[in-house]
């Protein structure tokens, strides 16, 4: 019985300590997020130079060592009569767990917005105001889509992961000179093991803070590698809110010196406009496809069908509602369409730096 009060009464101050840094982060953000950045991008990067040692996803391996403990111990504690201590002793790693994720990494999503940390404005724009930036994010898109190898098909080729993996972080390392928002660790990206099963649920690519690591699915179309690989990146860069991470991913690419690096970011910022753009105005999107490559047509069809044919629809809806659960937890009202809002930073970023 002595056990048992112990965990509840861990479980119980862990609860109470999670509570009040997330109070502290909602309500006094302007002295906490004066170090907590800082501090995240520092433990994370501290964990993802322990994991790099090893080239296959870490987390992965202490995910299925969990579930193998949690069966095991079950069983025990179902001969033995011992499930109130089991409860308890469950109860205790899962407070271990949020209290860790919470306070590594996950008050992240508190933070002042991107786009004040960046000293970008905060404005409605219209929708020409969109159509130019999309022409702009298009043509862009259009000039380095010949820059990379394509197959016979036309379509940008697989390139190496291992390759892409270690030069995914080379354009954060530009950006952190004049930056300092980007100045966290840019060890390689790690491939998901179970890669075919994501593929299933429609995910490309995840950021385990207790681990440090930024892996993606080997399923991700080749057009959207590198710029997904800058992503999970960017979540490491204590940018917690997925339009921020997106955005971040946008910059690194852009800044990389290596053309699929290059290519991949504006391809993927010209979608996210395109499809802003579409939804305003069908007309004007029509107009602004007029103007785009072959090339970036076909990777853009080839896209489509690649996570047709992979995507299990019953499997991504239930991830994606446990995901929309978590996103709105932490506030972030707009849930998994928040990975569309990139778009206003993408706006701004062209009409104030730019243009």
């Amino acid at each position: 019985m002595t056990k048992t009060i112990l965990r509840l009464t861990l479980s119980g101050a862990l609860l109470l300590f999670t509570a009040l840094a997330v109070l502290a982060a909602k309500y006094f953000g302007a002295f906490f997020f004066g170090f907590y950045p800082a501090f995240s991008r520092w433990v994370t990067g501290v964990l993802a130079g322990i994991t790099s040692v090893v080239p296959f996803a870490f987390c992965e391996i202490l995910l299925v060592a969990l579930l193998i403990w949690f069966i095991i111990s079950l069983v025990r504690a179902i001969v033995k009569k011992r499930m109130v201590r089991w409860l308890t002793g469950v109860l205790l790693i899962l407070c271990i767990l949020v209290t860790a994720f919470v306070g590594i990494w996950g008050l992240n999503y508190y933070a002042p917005p991107m786009r004040e940390r960046l000293g970008l404005s905060d404005r409605q724009f219209t929708v020409a105001e969109l159509k130019e930036a999309t022409i702009y994010y298009r043509d862009r898109a259009n000039e380095f889509a010949y820059s990379v190898e394509r197959g016979e098909d036309g379509v940008m080729i697989e390139y190496d992961f291992s390759e892409l993996a270690k030069a995914a972080g080379d354009g954060y390392e530009t950006l952190s000179q004049t930056i300092e928002d980007f100045g966290g660790s840019t060890v390689r990206v790690k491939k998901l093991l179970s890669s075919s099963l994501q593929g299933k649920l429609g995910t490309t690519g995840v950021f385990i803070c207790l681990t440090g690591e930024s892996c993606v699915s080997t399923t991700t179309h080749s057009a959207s590698m590198p710029f997904t690989m800058c992503h999970e990146i960017g979540h490491r860069m204590a940018f917690a809110r997925e339009d921020e991470a997106n955005f971040a991913g946008f910059l690194a690419c852009a800044a990389n010196t290596r053309p699929e690096f290059q290519y991949s970011g504006w391809y993927c910022a010209f979608r996210y406009c395109y499809n802003a753009l579409y939804a305003q105005d069908p007309n004007a999107a029509a107009e602004v496809w007029s103007g785009v490559s072959a090339a970036v047509a076909r990777d853009w069809a080839d896209s489509v069908e690649h996570y047709r044919a992979l995507r299990s629809e019953t499997a991504a809806e239930i991830s994606d509602t446990v995901y929309d659960a978590y996103l709105k937890g932490f506030s972030v009202k707009s849930g998994v369409q928040s990975y569309g809002e990139v778009t206003d930073l993408l706006l701004v970023w062209y009409f104030e730096r730019m243009k």
